[in-house]
């Protein structure tokens, strides 16, 4: 597959932005669920070998909004819960929403169920942005554990996200996503 099959486009009149953003609301809301749960059985982060590292939503908090996620907490169910819950949720309305707008113009983008876009967002985000933005160490000096966890993690994260979308889109506008044309017979 050539990058130019990536930059076909779909025909303006099947897009549905309005339903692409409200879709994107809730695949977002609700995958933040599935990226946390997968860091359950492979948590991303170790505090062995001298790096005591906080998550890069810790660190983006603090030194990018200037908020202590230890200062501003709150109790549910007699745990104390800080911040950066809510930080994974807003990446998360914002990775979806974009995925599901994106995904109108740009078909693509779902390739392998949304996986593919998981990989992209790893790369670019774990790869690329936080090393750059100083939120974690060079991809060079992480352990073989770190990336194993985002990687499955985000992998799992995107498809989460497509399967929500695609069928939420489908059941709302009763037709096939935006690159199918209306002849083909739709299920």
């Amino acid at each position: 597959m050539a990058i130019k099959d990536f930059l076909v486009q779909t025909s303006p009149n099947r897009r549905r932005y309005g339903v692409a953003l409200f879709v994107g609301i809730i695949s977002g809301l609700l995958s933040a669920f599935v990226k946390w749960g997968a860091e359950v059985p492979l948590p991303p982060r170790t505090f062995s070998g001298g790096r005591n590292e906080f998550n890069p939503p810790y660190l983006f908090l603090r030194d990018y909004l200037g908020i202590d996620p230890t200062a501003t907490v709150y109790t549910f169910s007699e745990h104390i819960i800080n911040p950066v819950m809510i930080t994974h949720i807003i990446f998360s309305l914002v990775f979806a929403i974009g995925y599901c707008v994106v995904a109108e113009v740009f078909p693509k983008v779902k390739l392998w169920q949304g996986v593919w876009a998981g990989l992209v967002a790893t790369l670019f985000v774990h790869g690329i942005s936080f090393p750059l933005l100083g939120l974690t160490p060079p991809l060079t000096q992480l352990p073989i554990h770190e990336y194993i966890s985002e990687i499955i993690g985000h992998v799992f994260w995107f498809w989460a996200i497509e399967l929500i979308r695609r069928d939420l889109r489908n059941r709302i506008t009763h037709e096939p996503d935006a690159e199918v044309s209306l002849d083909a017979p739709f299920r």
